[in-house]
């Protein structure tokens, strides 16, 4: 009975560790696809693209799954146009992945 137990107990904590790092995976794609949207403002922004234009060329641009974030992308642009020319880098980014995986 008592190796019953532990099997099951390991079974199920076996399951649970797979669900976890399933979901940390997953996680970790949005906040990859996140990041891309942000760089990709980014982008449009160093090339010289007016916010407005940035916003519709990065809305146009998301596909498939990315569509979803088609609706975050003006707040987005007020926040990169915002920041110091000299901080427009992959920076931007990597900050926004490491938030992301924060949350």
């Amino acid at each position: 009975m008592k190796g019953r137990t532990f099997g099951a107990v390991t079974l199920i904590a076996g399951s649970l560790l797979a669900g976890t790092v399933q979901a940390q995976e997953n996680k970790a794609e949005e906040c990859a696809v996140q990041a891309a949207m942000v760089m990709a403002v980014v982008e449009s922004r160093r090339s010289g693209a007016a916010p407005q234009d940035a916003v519709r060329d990065v809305q146009q641009g998301l596909e498939g799954d990315q569509a979803k974030y088609a609706s975050v992308v003006p707040a987005v642009a007020d926040w990169v146009y915002t920041l110091p020319e000299d901080q427009l880098g992959p920076d931007v980014g990597d900050s926004w992945t490491e938030a992301c995986l924060a949350r």
